[in-house]
């Protein structure tokens, strides 16, 4: 079933800004270096600190190896000062729990570098009880729905376990989507996590 993006004034003047700036990235970039399979240390997990949920998320990878990056108020900032240098070094694996026009600008910022998003998940609380979640991914997605579905209170920390411990392995995209009977925070109604992966 698909369900409706629901889009307010703000959300649009925020791409409309997202897009202004991801025609600022530069039309070629070097190649990327060549990295061990599924190391941690060669993702960066990026995190929002003005909500608990992409700080916590950003932590449960951290605790496997990741490095995590505060997001600045200019993503192009974060993106040309703290991520693209790193590609060079082995960099495979960026990741987020953020906002979805945050996503929007990294991805476009990072497609220059021949990155693919390899998952992304929408939870949604907006207007109904519980939360509704749609996943995307050429990832095994099913780990990730259960981390959701039994993650409760939980749900950004068990989401960034579980996210970091899925094998990478590429297959054809599968959607999922379900509801959960969790609550949501005090922040915003709608989150986006995803994973960005560059391959050799």
């Amino acid at each position: 079933m698909t369900l409706p993006l629901a889009m307010d004034r703000r959300e649009v003047l925020k791409l409309g800004g997202a897009a202004s700036i991801a025609l600022l990235a530069p039309a070629a970039v070097s190649p990327v270096a060549a990295a061990p399979s599924g190391t941690a240390s060669s993702t960066i997990v990026l995190a929002d600190r003005r909500y608990a949920e992409s700080v916590i998320f950003a932590a449960s990878l951290e605790r496997q190896g990741a490095k995590v990056i505060e997001l600045a108020p200019d993503r192009a900032r974060t993106w040309f000062d703290a991520v693209e240098p790193r590609l060079a070094s082995g960099l495979r694996f960026l990741a987020g729990l953020t906002l979805e026009s945050d996503l929007f600008v990294l991805e476009r910022l990072a497609a220059h570098s021949g990155a693919r998003k390899c998952y992304v998940g929408l939870h949604d609380w907006r207007c109904r009880q519980g939360s509704a979640h749609r996943l995307s991914a050429t990832i095994d997605l099913d780990p990730i729905a259960t981390a959701l579905v039994n993650g409760k209170e939980r749900w950004p920390e068990s989401l960034g376990e579980t996210l970091g411990q899925t094998k990478m392995e590429s297959r054809t995209e599968r959607r999922l989507a379900f509801n959960c009977p969790m609550t949501a925070a005090g922040g915003p109604r709608f989150f986006v996590s995803w994973l960005i992966c560059w391959t050799a």
